[in-house]
């Protein structure tokens, strides 16, 4: 083998390895970044209270998600109020609607019902990063803002829906835990 050709076959193998490192900087530095995040945080004595509609997140009720639409009337959340909700194998749960993210048979989900009297704004806070699907009449409600929980709290994520009166089914999917803290609260 030639001189240039051994040179060129080196530059090659370089350019490759390089690439290579750059694709896994590029898509595990934001998993990392958020993954730091989340990390426990020494919060200051003089931290900020949770916003009033989130005061009753640390008083967590026990609840069993229900794992078809028939066991929707025992799996009821109330807004304003947190639950601690114990979750189903993701094999295990018969949705309404399949979740828009697929979902490994090693994660957890649920269906919770929630009935809204009043038309508005409201935020589905969750204990961690698990996916969540708002529907109603069996047809996924669009989503609205999103963040990733707040600082000194273990709220992890939180999404916003807009909301009209009626009756609604969270779906839970692609959990990594068998429970998580859930509270729908509507953003003043």
């Amino acid at each position: 083998m030639a001189g240039w050709e051994r040179a060129n076959l080196a530059r090659e193998k370089a350019v490759k390895l390089s690439l290579s490192l750059l694709a896994l900087v590029l898509f595990a530095a934001p998993a990392l970044a958020q993954e730091m995040q989340h990390a426990p945080a020494n919060c200051p004595a003089d931290a900020k209270p949770l916003p009033a509609a989130l005061a009753n997140w640390t008083d967590k009720a026990s609840l069993d998600a229900a794992g078809s639409a028939a066991g929707l009337d025992a799996s009821a959340l109330t807004p304003g109020k947190a639950a601690t909700v114990k979750l189903h194998h993701t094999g295990d749960v018969q949705y309404v609607a399949k979740p828009e993210k697929q979902s490994s048979a090693a994660t957890y989900g649920g269906l919770l019902m929630l009935d809204v009297k009043d038309a508005g704004t409201y935020q589905v806070n969750l204990s961690s990063g698990a996916w969540i699907d708002v529907l109603k009449d069996g047809a996924a409600v669009s989503s609205g803002a999103h963040s990733h929980g707040l600082p000194c709290s273990d709220i992890r994520k939180a999404v916003q829906f807009p909301l009209q009166p009626g009756q609604y089914v969270i779906q839970l999917s692609r959990n990594n835990d068998p429970s998580i803290a859930v509270m729908v609260s509507r953003v003043p």
